[in-house]
């Protein structure tokens, strides 16, 4: 590759770099990594209710009452 080519790249992969750098932000990480996580625990949450639900119901079925 010649030499205006090599250089060509080079401001073209430090251009998308700034972009990128530019964009994000540690608010903006720190937002997505809140959301992330906020996301995994409302969903751990809702799978553990219906599971609690899912054996309470079962075991009423089974032992023809129901308890709490």
């Amino acid at each position: 590759m010649p030499a205006t080519m090599m250089d060509q790249v080079k401001a073209g992969i430090t251009s998308v770099l700034g972009d990128i750098t530019a964009e994000f932000s540690i608010a903006n990480i720190a937002s997505i990594i809140g959301i992330v996580l906020a996301s995994v625990v409302g969903l751990f949450l809702f799978w553990w209710g219906v599971r609690w639900v899912v054996r309470k119901i079962s075991a009423a079925f089974t032992k023809g009452k129901m308890s709490v």
